[in-house]
């Protein structure tokens, strides 16, 4: 899956995040996904960083806060 195929999900089930499970379960899976993938760009090249990562799928770091900190529990 690269950023774009990412970013195309994120933005799918970002908006369903209060009414639905899957949706939730999905961006948290994103959320380490992302994390992990920026973890690998930092050891490899050294100057790695979430916010490239983030901004490479085209989601923002307040959304990806507000579902990494579990604000949207069903």
């Amino acid at each position: 899956m690269d950023e774009k195929e990412i970013g195309r999900v994120w933005a799918e089930n970002y908006p369903k995040l209060r009414d639905n499970r899957d949706a939730v379960q999905i961006c948290e899976r994103i959320c380490r996904l992302i994390r992990e993938e920026s973890r690998f760009e930092i050891s490899i090249r050294r100057s790695g960083s979430l916010q490239r990562v983030l901004d490479g799928c085209g989601i923002s770091k307040a959304q990806f806060d507000e579902v990494e900190k579990g604000l949207f529990k069903l």
